[in-house]
């Protein structure tokens, strides 16, 4: 195939106007990885300017073919790129890492054509299929999703996890570009410039491969990635040979030049001499091809106020994780913004219900965790509301992927069942202890841990309200129902569920050991001194109501948790309250446990009813 010789002229513009401004901008901030912006020039002249869809002007509308930059430390690329297309002043670029630019050293969602936060490597491939199983299902209008990585990152095995599942759900408007520039931050590569080997791992996967030789004559690149858009039926991945600093002869290929500016009086006059040679005096406007219309219906706005009470009776059994199921459905019935997102544990979290009833918005990730977050992540990105669900264990292996997303601002929601040592004789490898902690730390995020299936239920639906990311741990056994249906959990509140007209001792504590502390206090003496909190809330915190409570108690608190003693319910209560208790009792889960039942885990960490009560004899003797 040949191309128009005034095309091809103008595309070796871009490219050297990406090259000149990732130059100019990095040697600016005195910072940056300009290197990696050389070797994807060539791919991203070709990308915006001939193959991509989409409106300059809007680059957040559903309807344009979107790009993920996988590999973020190329982020003055990219922005060289939009700037190239229009969007951005190219004196903004030149604000470049500084503090309050919104031309971060890595892309931000800060960006309307960013949807996720990139730099921690190897997410990009699962939340570009996020995003394009987002446009075939929703948008409807044919467009594309374009990730590009870096070969560094591919030797991540959550690049592998979307690879596999993009085949299984033969994800054609996926199309993933791996830049082989050869070099990593400190050494080579795992496969060098061995391109076979790449092919045949993604053919492998499932993909058509296309391999690139020369990823610097923009020919090659333009007629890869136009064979690319022509592949049906399955996922396609361009693969590209480049050279890291390609485009500049004094550090091409060269080893010890990531993430290093080139400065002027070192080379700067040089190289911006070089790549000026393809510059043209006058370019034209550039040729952006418009994307279709929207055929789908892309809802927007607040959740709808009604949904249907939880179903089930005060004094009846449940376990917290039984909720998921009716919580999902009558929200997915509400808003079909609702998706499910499962870690093959469908069967146990009861996020089944929801794929039963709504097929077509539930994705099976099937064991691998970190994809299923990342998949979360992009759907969140363009709009959706996606709550990804399995043993809240599992979600630590995601957990950098639930950072990003929550960096990102993004509405992901994660429900983790089975938590704590009461799932008995599975043993401490299923038995989260340290969630809570973990989700604690995300911006804007909200954490809740219910005691019984009505609050649960209204803890899920509250958590698709809340804007921004978001956890509900669950429990698995059967424990009886302690609130009426239409019972209310807001957000950042809390229930005293046993009350004191004198208390001397305020009683703390969450999900299952809820239960355990009332068995404890229904023989307990001066247990009428005792007021037992539900602190279903751990973030945010209830502190001016909690604070008025242990207040009335002379600040005597006991904490009584089945999680690690840092970062759980016990750490949330002392950090909120400092200052403000006398006196702190705090059982939590101090040691690795064993296989056991329930109530024999329980007994050994000191959290069953017969322990806590010889516990709360202590305290208010």
């Amino acid at each position: 195939m040949s191309y128009d010789a005034s095309m091809i002229k103008e595309l070796k513009h871009r490219a050297a106007r990406i090259r000149w401004l990732s130059l100019k901008t990095t040697a600016e901030a005195g910072s940056g990885h300009p290197t990696s912006c050389c070797s994807a020039a060539e791919i991203l002249a070709a990308l915006f300017f001939r193959v991509m869809r989409y409106d300059p002007k809007n680059p957040a509308s559903h309807a344009n073919d979107r790009l993920v930059m996988s590999k973020g430390h190329a982020a003055p690329a990219l922005y060289a790129a939009w700037c190239e297309a229009g969007f951005l002043e190219e004196k903004e670029l030149f604000t470049l890492r500084k503090m309050g630019s919104r031309i971060e050293g890595h892309p931000m969602p800060s960006l309307p054509f960013v949807d996720v936060a990139t730099g921690s490597l190897g997410q990009g491939l699962s939340v570009g299929l996020g995003i394009a199983i987002q446009q075939k299902n929703v948008v409807k209008n044919g467009a594309r999703t374009f990730v590009l990585m870096g070969d560094g990152e591919v030797a991540e095995g959550s690049v592998w996890e979307a690879f596999a599942l993009a085949d299984n759900l033969k994800t054609d408007n996926l199309i993933g570009i791996i830049d082989v520039n050869r070099l990593g931050q400190s050494r080579e590569t795992m496969h060098g410039h061995d391109m076979r080997t790449y092919a045949r791992k993604v053919e492998a996967f499932g993909w058509e491969a296309i391999v690139v030789e020369d990823g610097h004559d923009i020919e090659q690149v333009l007629k890869a990635l136009e064979q690319a858009v022509h592949v049906t039926g399955k996922p396609v991945c361009v693969i590209a040979r480049t050279l890291k600093g390609g485009g500049l002869s004094q550090i091409a290929d060269k080893d010890n030049w990531h993430g290093k500016p080139i400065v002027a009086g070192q080379g700067l006059e040089q190289a911006l001499e070089e790549v000026s040679k393809d510059l043209m005096k006058t370019p034209p406007a550039p040729a952006i091809a418009k994307p279709a219309e929207i055929k789908g219906t892309i809802v927007t706005g607040p959740l709808k106020a009604n949904i249907e009470p939880a179903p089930y009776k005060k004094g009846e059994k449940a376990a917290t994780r039984q909720a998921v199921g009716p919580a999902l459905v009558n929200l997915g019935k509400a808003d079909e913004r609702i998706w499910a997102i499962d870690g093959d544990t469908q069967n146990s979290t009861y996020s089944q219900k929801f794929g039963e009833k709504y097929p077509e918005r539930f994705v099976e990730c099937f064991i691998a965790e970190q994809n299923m977050a990342g998949v979360a992540a992009g759907l969140a990105a363009r709009g959706l509301i996606p709550f990804a669900t399995t043993f809240g264990a599992f979600l630590a292996r995601a957990f950098d992927q639930i950072r990003m997303a929550a960096l990102s601002g993004l509405k992901v929601k994660f429900i983790g069942t089975h938590a704590g040592i009461s799932i008995g004789e599975d043993g401490p490898s299923q038995m989260a202890l340290e969630d809570l902690a973990a989700f604690a730390t995300l911006p804007n995020g909200a954490v809740f841990y219910p005691s019984d299936a009505v609050s649960a239920y209204h803890c899920i639906v509250n958590l698709a309200r809340h804007d921004g990311p978001g956890y509900v741990r669950l429990s698995r056994p059967n424990s009886e129902v302690l609130y009426d249906a239409d019972e209310t959990f807001p957000i950042g509140g809390l229930k005293v569920i046993r009350k004191s007209d004198s208390p001397a001792l305020t009683v703390v504590s969450s999900g299952v050991i809820v239960h355990e502390i009332l068995k404890a206090l229904k023989n307990l003496p001066g247990a009428e001194k005792i007021q037992v909190v539900d602190l279903y809330s751990i973030k945010p915190f209830p502190k001016e109501e909690l604070g008025k409570l242990v207040k009335a108690s002379g600040g005597k608190v006991a904490v009584f948790e089945e999680h690690a003693p840092e970062g759980g319910v016990g750490a949330a209560v002392s950090l909120h309250l400092a200052g403000q208790i006398s006196s702190f009792k705090h059982v939590a889960v101090t040691s690795v446990p064993r296989s056991g039942t329930p109530e024999e885990l329980l007994e050994s960490f000191g959290l069953s009813s017969d322990r806590i009560a010889e516990t709360l004899k202590s305290l208010v003797k």
